[in-house]
């Protein structure tokens, strides 16, 4: 059956039970009251300070970033690595921005006490992007309805009584507010975003920094009430059995990596406008816009489990998530329809948080409550905004991985200064950490550890984006253009980084595996070393890529494409241990944490499409036996990815059995599963293990990376039997199938969504071997 709705008997108290909703532009997290509605609402170009936040004192000088970077080399080549950790703190600059909460929305019912509220229930319908409340209270029904339209830009919120009642409808906001203007139906906001904020692992004396004549951005918030009842100044409406907030926002963000330009008071126009039109068109029409917008992404694919039954449907969401444990453990096998569920949310909230034209997903998605959030909501760039989109091309959602393009963008504009100040190279460079203003400098203020602070190697990972737009038939002649510039500025910067060792292959003089440490002689520990296997992958992909690119664009003549071959052929293999698995680091380095979260060695095998060997794929699985199952929601979510391209289906039967834990536990902070409201937990809340889970989900059904493309490759047993629609393999091609309990592929049918991809196809389920050529109209394989 499927499964589209979350629902609860009693409204949310906390964040991780609240709902969300969002058009990729402005979010709400939706707590349900029915005589108290909270929405907390934000805004995705709400950010803290500005490009100029790159270029706050004190910066690291070329002359200062050169004597430490020797420093470093002279360190790693003698043995003393502790001590190239501290030389590389040097290059640290301060911290990227944060992505902010925008506001608070509540409306609330005069004189009404929540605990008098009967018949309650709210629910999240992810087909309509619609949340609902409703009860009885006072004799008399109470429901709410939610949503936000991506065409007009507003939210609109819905109360209707079945009696007259009186209600307060409150803006309030956590940032500074410039001024507030009301009348009987209308309230607007101008607010001031803070020109710095510190992390919250950072200690300083005022994180949160409204500095005079710094640039910042501004913005405006518009409410505007439709009722029935009488409304009066300040937000009050008396007797009222219906009651309609239009809302939209509107800020002097530009584009990322651009200043902020206009003032507050002409994002108050702006957002006043969005809710004229949106009341002028009629809210039933653009209620009727919203949704058929919404479903034109959300209905492209959809995954359906037998083994539901009515009674799991009579237990509310939370109910059934803490239902799947049992004996001490997790068994999916009690209600397998939860994992389709868990698929549907991801995809839905990928369409919330990431659309054409705006920002990308950030670690909350596009959902931040706190002015200092955990690592500041916003981009970590060595894994977890990777993985926001690998969903996108496979669950058919390719257009919302298009701000991510736009970040790539940014980064190579702002990455070209920081690539000759701090490493004399040409092209561009990227680290672990940035923002909207496309930040570009390791991070730490000098204090910092070097394990993630220190990792020039971002640019190279995002660039496999750009690669796989190319691979799913979605990268048009003028995208391939851009990528091709946006690629060579990348590998201009990595040929210069890179070297040649005395073995005359290439590697990396300084290196860093993300996040990670290894024991050193003398019974320390360090991250700096040379050639970290994650290095060598990147390097490998991207050349091979950028050849490729160049080859099909005819750029041969270009000096870089030789000296990118030149490199490329001198590149050593992946390396393995003395154990057969891979190894992290060159040598005989060990982990000093062997169970840790970060899996970066194998980016070749996931989500690399390169060739996998007999030897690298057990090599592989090994590697992932030693770092055991247990970690952080983001982590098992990649687990899943990497046990389902080598074909290990059990393994991850076994990952699912962590991935939907109840987070109402506590389980320390390095157990992942799932709160209440269904977000995955790092914890706390990070949006990539939803939207990573429904990859690996996808990468269990289908595989497109080699020469023919394999149907059902790795479905875990455990979830039985069941159907998917609209999946999309490599180049191009849309795919239905189903299969029985014993995982044979029943039915299966394929059509080429572009025209590159109108030939003849090799597909695999099981024992069968298929060929088929495909068009536009829909070819059977299996069945029908």
């Amino acid at each position: 059956m499927t499964e589209h709705v979350l629902w609860y008997r009693r409204p949310a108290e906390t964040w991780n039970e609240a709902l969300p909703l969002g058009n990729g532009a402005l979010g709400a997290m939706c707590f349900g009251g029915v005589t108290d509605a909270l929405l907390r609402l934000n805004d995705e170009t709400m950010w803290s300070g500005s490009p100029a936040s790159e270029l706050v004192a004190p910066v690291v000088t070329a002359e200062e970033a050169r004597d430490a970077l020797a420093a470093a080399r002279d360190a790693v080549a003698d043995g003393r690595e502790e001590d190239a950790d501290q030389h590389v703190r040097r290059l640290q600059h301060r911290h990227a921005q944060s992505f902010l909460p925008l506001a608070d929305l509540r409306v609330r019912i005069d004189g009404a006490n929540a605990a008098d509220v009967a018949d309650y229930r709210r629910e999240l319908d992810l087909r309509t992007a619609t949340h609902s409340a409703e009860g009885l209270w006072a004799g008399g029904g109470l429901r709410h309805r939610t949503w936000i339209s991506a065409p007009h830009g507003v939210l609109v919120h819905e109360l209707e009584s079945d009696e007259p009642i009186d209600v307060r409808v409150e803006l309030e906001t956590q940032l500074r507010e410039l001024g507030r203007v009301e009348n009987d139906t209308a309230t607007t906001l101008l607010i001031q975003a803070p020109s710095d904020v510190t992390p919250p692992h950072d200690e300083v004396d005022e994180p949160v920094v409204y500095e005079e004549g710094a640039a910042s951005v501004r913005g405006a918030l518009h409410a505007r009430i439709l009722t029935d009842g009488t409304p009066v100044r300040g937000g009050r409406v008396l007797r009222a059995t219906r009651v309609t907030v239009v809302l939209a926002s509107a800020t002097t963000f530009t584009a990322m990596g651009r200043m902020p330009a206009g003032t507050e008071r002409a994002a108050s126009r702006r957002a006043a406008g969005l809710v004229d039109a949106a009341i002028a068109a009629g809210l039933e029409d653009v209620r009727t816009a919203q949704v058929r917008d919404h479903a034109a992404l959300y209905d492209r694919a959809e995954l359906a489990l037998a083994g539901a039954t009515d009674a799991d449907l009579d237990r509310d969401t939370a109910e059934r998530l803490r239902d799947l444990a049992a004996d001490g453990g997790v068994d999916v096998r009690r209600d397998p329809g939860m994992a389709a569920l868990l698929f549907h949310y991801g995809r839905y909230l990928l369409i919330c948080s990431s659309r054409p034209g705006g920002l990308p997903a950030t670690l909350q998605g596009i959902w931040n409550q706190y002015l200092r959030p955990d690592w500041s909501s916003n981009y970590t760039t060595n894994i977890n905004v990777e993985m926001n989109y690998w969903a996108a091309h496979t669950t058919n959602l390719s257009e919302t991985e298009e701000p991510l393009l736009s970040l790539i963008e940014a980064l190579a504009d702002s990455g070209a200064e920081t690539a000759r100040r701090l490493y004399d190279a040409p092209g561009w460079v990227a680290h672990h950490n940035t923002d909207a203003w496309g930040y570009t400098q390791p991070v730490g203020d000098g204090a910092h550890d070097a394990a993630w602070a220190f990792w020039p190697m971002a640019g190279l990972w995002l660039c496999r984006h750009l690669a796989e737009r190319d691979a799913f038939g979605v990268a048009d002649g003028a995208e391939r253009r851009r990528a091709l510039r946006l690629l060579r500025g990348a590998t201009a910067f990595a040929l210069a980084w890179a070297m040649r060792t005395e073995s005359g292959e290439w590697g990396t003089a300084l290196s860093t595996s993300p996040e990670n440490v290894f024991r050193t002689a003398g019974g320390g520990s360090a991250a700096v070393s040379e050639s970290a296997t994650l290095d060598l992958v990147l390097l490998r992909a991207h050349l091979d890529e950028f050849l490729r690119l160049a080859d099909l664009l005819g750029h041969d003549d270009d000096p870089l494409v030789a000296e990118a071959a030149e490199a490329r052929a001198q590149l050593p293999e992946i390396p393995l241990d003395d154990d057969g698995s891979i190894a992290e680091w060159p040598g005989d380095r060990t982990a000093v944490d062997p169970h840790h979260r970060h899996l970066s060695p194998l980016v070749f095998a996931y989500p690399g499409t390169g060739p996998l060997t007999p030897e690298l794929a057990a090599a592989a699985s090994r590697f992932l036996d030693l770092r055991e199952d247990e970690s952080t929601g983001w982590s098992l979510a990649w687990k899943i990815a990497l046990r389902a391209r080598l074909g290990e289906s059990e393994r991850v039967a076994d990952l699912l059995s962590l991935v939907f834990r109840d987070m109402s536990v506590d389980r320390g902070d390095q157990s992942g599963g799932l709160y209440d409201n269904m977000l995955a937990a790092h914890p706390p809340f990070q949006i990539d293990g939803n939207l990573g889970y429904t990859a690996g989900i996808a990468e269990c059904l289908v595989h497109s990376h080699g020469d023919s493309i394999v149907l059902l490759p790795a479905w875990p047993g455990v979830l039985g039997a069941g159907s998917v629609r609209g999946l999309v393999a490599r180049p191009g091609i849309e795919l239905d199938l189903a299969w029985d309990d014993a995982g044979t592929v029943t039915s299966a049918r394929a059509r080429a969504r572009v025209a590159s991809a109108h030939r003849a196809h090799a597909f695999r389920a099981g024992d069968r071997e298929i060929d088929a050529t495909l068009g536009d109209a829909w070819s059977a394989l299996i069945g029908e």
